[in-house]
């Protein structure tokens, strides 16, 4: 396939092999200069990054490539090199990750394009590493949307689809062609991308020679990207895709076994869950008010203690409630609420010199918990589950002690 078109190197450019032939793997190249750390080739198949595609990595005869620079004449970050100017060199791409970003370039051009037929979008960022796959969007986005697109992505690379790359001038970028924003390419020439009748924009840079090569592209994560876009898409390409397809098909199967209901019908059971819960929470409300209006109270040591064990009752409710009870003359109120994990709240008159958040963390600690506040009011828990009554014996016994 003849994949670029309109490339003119001179002779004191270094020569980008990578725009010819992104398949290349090592080269050899001749050195020009050297300045400490950085050795500049007359010719590399490094790709410097660009396009929010992050640069490639290898080695220059052995020795790690760090990084690069230079529009003209790219220099290459060697630390530690011996090299001579006109010594001859062999560089050797890092194929794996350079083949993974391949993919993910070719794949984000899909994406990107599939959306865009579905909703009007603006494309805010882009961002291609080892680590991540990422676009960030304005726009109107939803879950039906994406799978959509989705789908339509995988049917490309499922049929295959030539990618080609050529030059055009700024002037044949009229509206309605190739996606370009021309503001940020000072360039007479621009560099397009096309993906058979799919797609076609300015880009600079490496991509597969045919969309089945990436295998299948898989949406992973859709959140808010506020400020900056609208959305922040992640996405997997390759046999990363595949893995996490599979996990994530399992899990939903699992989740839908768990909530009683068909795969296709657990989002369905789910909403219902979550309706019966508010119903509970809400009535586990009504039922904490009505426990908290009673609490039983005894006279430690000429000071009124109220105290109390509510189960799974809200923390908001107990805290208010406490600070009501020890409005009272010469008041002590401890209140615990207990799930997986207990919390606790002391509170006192203002005629009392009790200090609840030294008394609170006394109590706790011997059950590796910890809490704060003021000597007046204070809150804490513990990381598990203790027994409630002993605790509140303790902080009664402390009272008796005059401690």
């Amino acid at each position: 396939m003849d994949y670029l078109h309109g490339t003119d190197h001179s002779p004191t450019m270094t020569l980008r092999l990578y725009e010819s032939d992104p398949y290349l793997r090592e080269f050899t190249a001749t050195v020009l200069s050297t300045d400490g750390n950085w050795v500049t080739l007359d010719r590399t198949a490094f790709y410097p990054g660009g396009g929010g595609q992050e640069r490639d990595r290898g080695t220059i005869d052995g020795l790690p490539v760090t990084g690069l620079k230079g529009k003209t004449e790219m220099a290459h970050q060697v630390p530690g090199h011996g090299f001579s100017v006109g010594q001859s060199v062999i560089g050797r791409i890092d194929w794996e990750g350079r083949y993974g970003l391949m993919r993910a370039h070719t794949g984000e051009h899909l994406l990107f394009s599939c959306l865009s037929r579905h909703t009007e979008m603006e494309l805010v960022k882009i961002s291609l590493t080892r680590e991540r796959k990422v676009l960030v969007v304005k726009g109107q986005l939803d879950w039906d949307m994406i799978r959509e697109a989705v789908l339509e992505v995988n049917g490309v690379i499922a049929q295959g689809s030539p990618v080609s790359c050529e030059y055009l001038d700024r002037e044949q970028m009229s509206e309605g062609g190739p996606r370009a924003k021309l503001d940020r390419i000072t360039d007479q020439k621009v560099r397009v991308v096309r993906i058979g009748e799919h797609d076609q924009a300015a880009c600079a840079g490496v991509h597969l020679r045919d969309a089945q090569e990436i295998g299948m592209l898989l949406v992973n994560k859709f959140t808010s990207a506020r400020p900056a876009g609208d959305w922040e898409i992640e996405f997997l390409v390759g046999p990363e895709a595949v893995s996490a397809a599979v996990e994530h098909s399992v899990r939903a199967l699992m989740l839908a076994e768990r909530l009683g209901s068909l795969p296709q019908d657990s989002l369905t059971a789910y909403d219902n869950r979550d309706k019966e819960l508010l119903r509970c929470r809400e009535a586990l409300k009504v039922y904490g008010r009505q426990a908290l209006a009673s609490i039983p109270s005894q006279q430690v040591n000429g000071i009124q203690v109220l105290s109390g064990t509510f189960p799974g009752l809200d923390r908001k409710m107990l805290m208010e409630r406490a600070a009501e009870l020890a409005s009272g003359p010469r008041t002590l109120v401890a209140l615990l609420s207990q799930d997986e994990r207990a919390f606790l709240v002391l509170a006192r008159s203002e005629d009392l010199e009790l200090d609840c958040a030294s008394l609170l963390n006394l109590v706790l600690r011997p059950h590796g918990g910890k809490g704060g506040g003021k000597p007046n009011f204070a809150s804490g828990g513990t990381p598990g589950p203790i027994k409630g009554e002993d605790l509140l014996e303790e902080i009664i016994r402390m009272v008796e002690k005059g401690l």
